[in-house]
């Protein structure tokens, strides 16, 4: 017979069990929209216990047999697979999500470049040219209606260069505070690594066996946070996670170990204007290699400067990117309207840009006396051309470009020295002549030069230089500003002339050199083409970049809510699926505790009515 009380032990250890099932399932029950919970189960085995005492053989144990259940404890559901990759995709979705907001502002920024935006601006400007050039050019009226067509693109551009520059220094802030955060989930995670372990110390089974580890019934309520927060780290950057044999984790940011069981590191980045560049590294000195989350975005976005990238930053093509092809627009715009309009480095021309810099240095008599690089920010409508937009309307007549039959210099030259310096291209030959003398010896070595070529003659005062030959183009200057007095319709001292020509010729060629000429935008040679070639590149290359960051988030949102719901198959509560295993814990429940009163009648019997022979 076995022990009395065998089969009541049995029965408590059952109903303990159903008990405590019950409660596992109600735990997950009420924890179903618990963030980050994972669902428990409790582990039961038959129970087993040993003897070597006995008159049975040791493989009989028929005593021993029918101990009922035990528990081992209490553990999670999780897949550790599963989190890894569910990381890994969190992670780029994250990456392409927080780009594909910024480039909208961007696109915005743009006001739609290509369409409504500086495409149009262009457009107006051409009109404007065209009305000028079709209907009277020296009339100031139609003149300032493209002074004003030249302001608003101005204008235009120094909003895009503003708005761009805030943008950029908006998201250098957004991307410190990100650091700052991520070193503040950093530091909870290093402080539940010390409360788990701490945990486990504290319990009968926190014991590490033998360097395999703890056991998987720890504190399963701070493994579920910790897992939480290394699931939003993986929003920011590239994580990795290794299990410690006491209970904690090592995590890996970038390829960088920043936390190992209660030893961490934080990020730092360095200042943005030391670098033109966000520089983030580890506190220990570490490089990270950031490849996917929201820093990853944030750095793209903050140091993608294409081809025009430095040593900290990346070809990608972000704010400082956009900020730069806005300044190559406005650099290649002016110089090209200022070169056609006759302004170019081999005479100075300076009264003949039509665009200028807010850097630009002039002295008390209105001179120009340095002139400032033009960037979308600096670039404006010169004074020149602000004071008198008619100079548009006015032919410029360029050495080796046109030919000027006659230059005159108007002064009391009897009696005086002239100093002349005299360019001259005859049959394909340039020659310059640098004459220091007398109307009579300028005839002479002219004739000894250029035989036949030139006729020199004195009237009133001034002195006449007239081309014979149809072959010779020239122009000449007086080396001392204050002996000679010209008008503007004749020559100017600079070595080129100009006069109004009512055909619109030089308006036409403002508008031929937008339409036609092809320029190379920007030192790095991003692209070479027309100024309406170069807007349609631009929106053209935004477009296409946000089109793929859409397509990036579309498939990879697939891919992660996969990931997600098969994680959350395995670690989730279902509650239909709780709810069966509640009625079955109840009846299991139910049928210990009748076998416990069968087992109670069962002692009874054997107590109160076994052996009372003849009552």
């Amino acid at each position: 017979m076995r022990s009395s009380f065998a089969g009541l032990e049995m029965s408590k250890r059952t109903i303990q069990l159903s008990q405590k099932a019950l409660d596992i399932s109600t735990n997950n029950m009420a924890n179903v929209m618990t963030p980050g919970f994972s669902r428990q189960r409790i582990d039961v085995n038959a129970m087993f216990i040993s003897s070597y005492k006995s008159w049975q053989t040791k493989q009989s144990r028929l005593s021993l047999a029918g101990q009922g259940a035990s528990a081992f404890g209490v553990a999670q559901i999780r897949n550790f697979y599963l989190d890894k990759r569910f990381r890994e995709m969190n992670s780029r979705l994250a990456e392409n999500e927080r780009k594909a907001p910024i480039l909208e502002e961007i696109q915005t920024t743009l006001d739609n470049f290509e369409n409504v935006g500086m495409e149009g601006k262009l457009s107006q400007f051409k009109d404007a040219l065209m009305k000028f050039a079709t209907n009277s050019p020296d009339s100031n009226e139609f003149a300032g209606l493209v002074k004003e067509s030249a302001y608003d693109i101005v204008t235009m551009l120094n909003l895009y260069s503003t708005d761009l520059n805030r943008m950029l220094e908006d998201n250098v802030f957004e991307l410190r505070e990100t650091v700052n955060y991520v070193n503040t989930i950093i530091q909870k995670i290093v402080h539940l690594n010390e409360a788990i372990v701490k945990e486990y110390k504290s319990t009968e089974f926190g014991a590490i066996d033998a360097g395999r580890g703890v056991s998987p019934y720890g504190p399963l309520e701070l493994m579920d946070e910790r897992n939480l927060l290394i699931d939003e780290l993986s929003t920011y950057i590239n994580v990795k996670v290794d299990e410690n044999v006491d209970g904690s984790v090592s995590v890996s940011l970038g390829d960088a170990l920043v936390i190992d069981g209660s030893k961490f590191e934080f990020l730092v980045m360095k200042d943005f204007n030391d670098f033109n560049a966000a520089v983030i590294h580890v506190s220990n000195g570490q490089e990270l290699n950031i490849r996917t989350g929201e820093l990853r975005a944030y750095i793209d976005l903050v140091n993608g400067n294409g081809p025009y990238a430095n040593h900290f930053q990346s070809s990608f093509h972000g704010i400082p990117y956009y900020i730069s092809a806005i300044d190559a627009f406005a650099e290649s715009f002016a110089e090209l309207l200022n070169r056609t309009n006759g302004m170019t480095e081999l005479l100075d021309s300076q009264h003949r840009a039509m665009f200028g810099s807010t850097l630009d240095e002039y002295d008390v008599d209105g001179n120009i006396v340095y002139r400032g690089p033009i960037t979308a920010s600096t670039i404006k409508v010169s004074n020149e051309f602000w004071d008198d937009p008619t100079l548009i309307g006015l032919v410029y007549n360029e050495l080796l470009g046109s030919r000027i039959t006659s230059v005159s210099f108007s002064a009391d030259v009897t009696g005086m020295t002239i100093p002349i310096d005299l360019n001259v291209t005859l049959s394909g030959v340039a020659e310059s002549i640098s004459f220091d003398g007398t109307a009579a010896d300028l005839e002479t070595q002219l004739e000894a030069a250029f035989p036949g070529a030139f006729t020199v003659t004195v009237e009133n005062g001034t002195i006449h230089i007239r081309a014979v030959d149809e072959d010779a183009i020239y122009s000449a200057s007086h080396a001392d500003e204050n002996f000679i007095t010209m008008n503007r319709e004749d020559v100017f001292s600079g070595g080129w002339a100009f006069s109004t020509n009512l055909d619109g010729h030089n308006a036409h060629k403002l508008m031929l050199a937008l339409d036609t000429e092809e320029v190379r935008f920007g030192r790095a040679l991003d692209f070479h083409g027309t100024m309406f070639d170069y807007v349609s590149f631009l929106s053209n290359r935004l477009g296409q970049g946000l089109n793929f960051i859409d397509e990036q988030i579309d498939t990879l949102s697939v891919t992660t809510n996969n990931l997600l719901d098969s994680r959350d198959a395995i670690m989730g509560v279902s509650t239909d699926e709780e709810g069966i295993n509640m009625l079955i814990y109840q009846k299991w429940y139910n049928a210990a505790a009748r076998m416990m009163t069968a087992l109670d009648d069962m002692l009874d019997r054997i107590i109160n009515g076994m052996g009372r022979v003849g009552l």
